[in-house]
C-alpha cells in the first residue's frame, strides 16, 4: 500500500513501459511531470517521441497558438479581421505574428496573412495520467479532461484500494479512459486499454507539445 500519491507516481514512472502501446526500444520516449495546460495538472504523460522531430527557434505561448490556428483554418486572414476576432491589440497580435514568421508557419504581405506550413509536434502519441489511492471517481473526472490534449488518458490506482473501480470498470469503458492498478513492488496490471482518439482540442495539443519540446531539448543541452 503506498502512503501518499508522490510515492505512487515515482513508483510509476520507473514502471511505466506496460502503459505505452508502443515499443520503447524503438521509440525515445519522454516523461513530463505535473503538466498544467488548464484542464487540471496531469501527474505523468508519457510521449512518444518522433524520429524526425526539431527544435524551434520560438516557443510559442497560448496566445501564439490562437493566433496560429485561426490562420491555419483560415489559410488566409486580413490582420483587421484577426484583430476583431482576437479582440486584441496591434502590438499583441504583432508579437505573435513574429514569432509564427521566424518559424515560417506563416508569411505576412502589407495586410494579409497566410499559413506557410501545419504546425509539426514533437510527439507521435500522448499519455496522460491521473494517480490516485482510492478516489476513483474523482481520478475518472480528471483523466477524461485529459483527453482534451492527450490521445490516450489513463486512471492509475493504488492496488490495495483497487476493487470499487474495477467493480463500475463499465464507467471507464464509457468515457474511453484506461484503468490500472499498480503494486507497491511496481507491478502493473492494465484492465481497460482505451482505444487512441485524436486530442479533443487541437490547441491544447499544440501546447502540450510546446511544452515537450522545451523539456525534450534542453535535456540536449
Amino acid at each position: 500500500m503506498f502512503f501518499t500519491e508522490r510515492e505512487l507516481v515515482n513508483t510509476l514512472k520507473n514502471n511505466y513501459i506496460s502503459i505505452c502501446h508502443w515499443d520503447t526500444q524503438k521509440f525515445n520516449t519522454n516523461i513530463l511531470e505535473e503538466v498544467d495546460l488548464g484542464f487540471g495538472v496531469a501527474d505523468l504523460v508519457i510521449s512518444k517521441l518522433s524520429p524526425k522531430r526539431k527544435n524551434g527557434s520560438v516557443s510559442l505561448t497560448y496566445f501564439d497558438v490562437i493566433v496560429y490556428r485561426i490562420i491555419e483554418t483560415e489559410k488566409e486572414i486580413l490582420f483587421d479581421t484577426l484583430k476583431n476576432v482576437t479582440k486584441s491589440n496591434t502590438t499583441t497580435i504583432n508579437r505573435s505574428l513574429k514569432k509564427l514568421i521566424q518559424d515560417s508557419y506563416i508569411y505576412k504581405h502589407d495586410n494579409l496573412i497566410r499559413l506557410n506550413k501545419t504546425y509539426k509536434g514533437v510527439s507521435l502519441s500522448n499519455i496522460a495520467i491521473e494517480a490516485k489511492l482510492k478516489n476513483w471517481r474523482r481520478a475518472l473526472a480528471q483523466a477524461f479532461r485529459y483527453k482534451w490534449f492527450a490521445e490516450k488518458s489513463f486512471v492509475v490506482l493504488d492496488s490495495k484500494h483497487f476493487k470499487p473501480a474495477l467493480n463500475n470498470i463499465g464507467e471507464f469503458r464509457k468515457l474511453n479512459v484506461g484503468l490500472a492498478e499498480i503494486s507497491k513492488g511496481g507491478q502493473i496490471v492494465i484492465h481497460y486499454r482505451p482505444q487512441k482518439e485524436a486530442p479533443i482540442n487541437p490547441t491544447m495539443w499544440i501546447l502540450l507539445n510546446e511544452t515537450l519540446r522545451q523539456d525534450v531539448f534542453r535535456q540536449k543541452i
